[in-house]
């Protein structure tokens, strides 16, 4: 009964992660699907949603991302959402085969490293290194669940 666990777990993280590696990586010309700006362009973490009618939609930031969230929710639903892990790329230019599942991860919200659009979101894989990054530039520590609109202040159209 165990190995089928195992099992099942690993094809449900080998399905996440290859819906990833086709909804990614960020390429020189793709758009924020909030603000249009060149994604590549600008530091911090990014992240994607893979939409329930399987389109894809690239955000320039975390916090966009998770702003982008809140409104696909509402309107067509979101299948997965993937972000960089602050914890294993350089912030200036983030490396697309470290994007985590967003829901699994922790987050420091309004440190003083610098990202795009307003105040920095940097999501983390663990708890761990989400602490040990707010201990060194300050911040709220929040969960995918804290990440709600009102909280990041993502305005009207979300």
């Amino acid at each position: 009964m165990k190995s089928l666990i195992k099992l099942c777990l690993g094809a449900a993280v080998a399905v996440s992660l290859s819906t990833a590696a086709v909804a990614g990586p960020f390429n020189e010309t793709d758009q924020c699907s909030s603000c249009a700006m060149v994604i590549k362009k600008y530091p911090g973490p990014k992240g994607l949603l893979v939409l329930k009618d399987k389109s894809v939609q690239k955000f320039c930031s975390a916090r966009g991302t998770a702003c982008g969230y809140a409104a696909a929710m509402k309107k067509t639903g979101v299948v997965h959402v993937f972000m960089h892990d602050a914890g294993a790329v350089d912030w200036k230019n983030p490396d697309d085969s470290k994007l985590i599942d967003a829901t699994k991860a922790w987050f420091v919200y309004g440190s003083k490293v610098k990202a795009v659009m307003g105040p920095s979101l940097a999501p983390f894989a663990t708890k761990e290194a989400a602490e040990a990054f707010q201990k060194a530039n300050g911040g709220k520590l929040m969960s995918f669940a804290d990440l709600t609109p009102e909280a990041l202040g993502c305005g009207e159209k979300y």
